[in-house]
């Protein structure tokens, strides 16, 4: 197991300096890091509102440059592999096709949490900002102060950054099961969206099966079932809306949705795994 995880530790980092080195991860990095900053200049309303609106549009700039990173990154995994046949020489070594998808996922995580843990403390600082201007303004009355203080240091915001990684984690994976078996990058992304956007009905499609009865066909039924059982409920993650909201979402629901996430994230790796094995390269 040692020279297992060492091999895949390999892999992993081989993945994440190459990703890093590579110009357009960069630059949408840069690009939501300015967003953000921008994002102050943007709320000109109460300053509840103002905390609202730099919240939504942070979680949004963050959310997004994450899908990209993850969704971009995770299609040019295996496919540019293939195409470069730099794969026919990472896999002639004592590397078994397991490790490499396993290490391949994890250099992305890796590239990913990196991305939004510098992502979000420039959101802590834009907000960390926002309340010293605020404060500066309007922080003459004591509990005018203390409301700032709140909507600036609210703890719940790290749980919608948990449920953001979450998702975003969750997304890169069914990104990496697509590659295992494309050639083609645009068809890694189109299915890999196409999978979120039903995951977004994933809800709907579960109540239709349940309370369906007689009055579906099998077909239809069959293909209810399938999206309810395999298919993430990305509407899950709609908790981050809650927080950002002021809703109280305790920890436990936010934990319950990590776990989900995580197993999902397990399921198809070893799916993706399992294809790649059978693959003719």
């Amino acid at each position: 197991m040692s020279e297992s995880w060492r091999r895949i530790r390999a892999v992993a980092g081989n993945t994440f300096l190459e990703a890093v080195r590579q110009k357009v991860f960069a630059v949408m990095l840069i690009f939501g890091l300015v967003f953000l900053g921008g994002a102050n200049y943007f709320a000109d309303f109460s300053f509840q509102e103002q905390f609202k609106f730099l919240k939504d549009l942070g979680y949004a700039t963050i959310s997004l440059t994450g899908l990209l990173v993850g969704l971009l990154g995770a299609a040019q995994l295996i496919p540019a592999e293939i195409e470069r046949r730099t794969i026919l020489t990472a896999l002639c070594r004592p590397l078994r096709r397991w490790e490499f998808v396993l290490g391949k996922y994890l250099g992305l995580a890796a590239l990913l949490g990196a991305m939004l843990m510098i992502m979000a403390l420039m959101f802590w600082v834009v907000l960390r900002w926002k309340e010293a201007q605020l404060m500066g303004t309007e922080g003459s009355d004591t509990a005018v102060a203390q409301a700032i203080q709140a909507e600036a240091r609210d703890p719940r915001l790290w749980q919608a950054f948990v449920l953001m990684a979450a998702k975003l984690f969750v997304i890169s994976a069914i990104a990496v099961f697509f590659s295992t078996l494309a050639t083609s990058t645009t068809f890694v992304v189109a299915m890999t969206l196409m999978v979120v956007f039903i995951g977004h009905l994933q809800s709907v499609a579960r109540e239709q099966w349940l309370e369906s009865g007689e009055t579906l066909g099998w077909i239809l039924k069959m293909f209810l079932a399938a999206v309810a059982l395999l298919v993430p409920d990305f509407n899950l993650y709609n908790l981050i809306d809650e927080i950002v909201a002021g809703n109280v979402v305790y920890w436990r629901a936010t934990l319950e949705v990590a776990a989900y996430s995580i197993t999902y994230v397990l399921v198809l790796l070893m799916a993706a795994a399992w294809l790649f094995e059978g693959r003719d390269l």
